[in-house]
């Protein structure tokens, strides 16, 4: 039977995915929802080096669970390494779960699902799921309510909800903001986003801001961190000097005291001073 918001696709690329039939959106880029995952958020963030390591408790923030495929991606990784040394607590934020549910029940046509079914049926019934020093939690809601409230502070921030477009709450500034309050002073966060706007809103809520990862047809992702140590390439004089000229400085619908107010953030921005 069809679900009346959702479908399985194949990309253009070959890879299986699944495509919101409202939005006429297909989730992740052409490479599919496992590839994306691994190399932008599990690789990037060097994932498996840090939970080598040792130490406290390596905690991952997974911003927009969707389908699964970056938490799952995190799950496979640190179950994959011997006598791991670190225990990793995950954390997902959704406030819808039809589309993990869509996924579960059409999971064998995702791989990376095979051996998590359980894990999953847990994490949707009861919010959490324990095994073998991995921690799954789910905070179910409207994100910037939950983080509000939210007791745990992010090594790692895998910030994937839906586009801008259709999710403008989760790419302000407003919402950035909360973000920032939480982090560690080495925390990083890795999303599939390059839009101006986007970039400028994270700067005006305090992050340091950079590229990330090539992913599929996408030439840029973006970075951002509690630190400008922490990033492998940060914005520098050519970005900053292409923005001064452009006329879409500021995400639109901003009042213009608070476009001009983002605007001088990003002007005295000490990434840029």
């Amino acid at each position: 039977m069809s679900h009346p918001l959702y479908e399985i696709v194949t990309t253009k690329a070959g890879a299986v995915s699944i495509r919101n039939k409202a939005l006429n959106e297909i989730m992740h880029n052409p490479v599919g929802p496992w590839a994306e995952a691994n190399a932008l958020y599990i690789q990037q963030s060097r994932l498996e080096e840090l939970l080598r390591l040792g130490g406290e408790p390596l905690v991952v923030f997974d911003v927009g669970l969707g389908a699964a495929a970056n938490a799952l991606a995190a799950l496979h990784c640190a179950s994959a390494i011997p006598s791991r040394p670190r225990e990793m607590h995950l954390i997902s934020f959704e406030r819808d779960t039809e589309l993990l549910r869509f996924a579960l029940a059409h999971s064998d046509k995702f791989p990376h699902f095979y051996g998590y079914e359980k894990a999953i049926k847990s994490l949707l019934k009861t919010g959490e799921w324990n095994a073998d020093g991995l921690r799954w939690e789910l905070r179910h809601g409207d994100f910037p309510k939950t983080i509000q409230s939210e007791t745990f502070r992010p090594h790692l921030i895998y910030y994937d909800p839906y586009s801008q477009k259709v999710n403008s709450e989760m790419w302000s500034i407003d919402t950035f903001k909360l973000v920032r309050k939480i982090c560690r002073e080495d925390t990083l966060l890795l999303t599939y986003s390059q839009a101006t706007p986007v970039r400028v809103s994270l700067l005006g809520a305090g992050f340091f801001v950079g590229l990330g990862a090539i992913t599929g047809p996408k030439e840029e992702t973006t970075q951002a961190a509690a630190s400008l140590l922490r990033l492998n390439k940060p914005l520098g004089k050519e970005w900053f000097g292409r923005w001064s000229r452009s006329h879409h400085q500021v995400p639109e619908g901003l009042a213009p005291e608070a476009a001009e107010r983002l605007r001088e953030l990003v002007r005295r921005h000490s990434q840029f001073t």
